[in-house]
């Protein structure tokens, strides 16, 4: 049998066989598959997670400040304890993206924690963290509605209050549509203390606006924490305070803010006979409903022209008017 010439197969090539497989689809391995999928992990958003959710989608910026043990983490955890009993009236929740960050703060104040009497946990001084929830109309008649909170330690808002640079540090005011003032009325009834709390809370503002950190069209409301032991005391002279510094409020920042509000709340009251989360279905249809960046359209323009294009446009209008 003569040699086969260099180049060539071993073995004689039918030409009407079909041409062999590049690849074995028996033998050839898969790529690769990650084994880790990256899940959220529901904690807090930091900045740059926050950011891009209010770059995916409408959101509407809650900020919460106050000295510390104000009650700013209190009334964070109460709506989320709230939903966890259905709507809170026509709202209903509609998911979170830190879920389990709000089981954290939260279970200080529950049973299971074992604890002799609710707590919350202090905020830790760290940078930004943001805390989010989606609010739904139960009857549907409005999209679901993004909500973002800051939670920010107490000292971080005392530290701003006495200090330009560091106020302008807190970067996240700019983007504020609801700024929440909280002061607390457990030291309010405190006859020596009380004054000290309307001046530090109107520090906290003032500084925000003076730092051109918080927007002019802001919505600004203070909340009066705690109130139950306003309502518990039924002390006419309490309330007569709290009527001279809603004024004293007024007077100085009204002009200054989009909106000026003032709210009484009791998240976790235990004194007196308001119930739990007295005053947060108000904040939270205040929420949902308004907000800086929300103006009324005029659709239908007023007819001032002579011109004959105009009356018709005034004819057509005078229609959609109903007239």
């Amino acid at each position: 049998m003569s040699a086969v010439p260099p180049g060539l197969p071993s073995t004689p090539v039918n030409p009407t066989s079909p041409a062999p497989l590049a690849t074995d689809p028996l033998t050839t391995q898969a790529p690769p598959v990650e084994e880790m999928i990256d899940l959220p992990r529901g904690k807090e958003l930091d900045t740059v997670a926050a950011t891009k959710l209010q770059v995916a989608r409408p959101v509407r910026m809650i900020v919460l400040a106050g000295p510390v043990a104000s009650g700013k983490t209190t009334l964070l955890n109460t709506v989320n304890d709230l939903f966890q009993e259905g709507k809170i009236d026509a709202d209903s929740f509609s998911g979170s993206m830190t879920l389990p960050a709000f089981e954290e703060r939260c279970h200080p104040s529950r049973t299971a924690s074992e604890r002799a009497a609710q707590e919350t946990g202090h905020t830790q001084l760290t940078d930004a963290r943001y805390l989010h929830v989606r609010v739904s109309e139960v009857d549907l008649n409005l999209d679901p509605v993004d909500l973002l909170f800051t939670d920010i330690s107490g000292e971080t808002f005392e530290d701003a209050r006495n200090s330009i640079p560091e106020c302008q540090e807190l970067t996240f005011l700019r983007t504020a549509d609801h700024f929440l003032l909280v002061l607390d009325c457990e030291k309010i009834v405190d006859l020596k203390k009380r004054n000290k709390v309307i001046h530090e809370a109107m520090g906290i503002l003032r500084q925000c606006l003076d730092s051109e950190m918080l927007s002019s069209s802001c919505f600004v409301n203070v909340l009066w924490a705690k109130y139950d032991w306003i309502a518990a005391s039924n002390d006419a002279e309490h309330k007569s305070f709290l009527q001279k510094a809603m004024k004293e409020f007024q007077d100085q920042f009204a002009s200054r803010v989009g909106k000026l509000s003032f709210t009484e709340v009791a998240a976790r009251p235990d004194r007196g006979d308001l119930k739990l989360g007295h005053g947060i279905p108000e904040l939270l249809k205040n929420w949902v409903v308004t907000s800086p960046g929300h103006r009324e359209m005029k659709l239908v323009p007023e007819g001032t022209g002579d011109r004959e294009s105009e009356k018709f446009l005034d004819r057509h209008f005078n229609a959609v008017r109903g007239s």
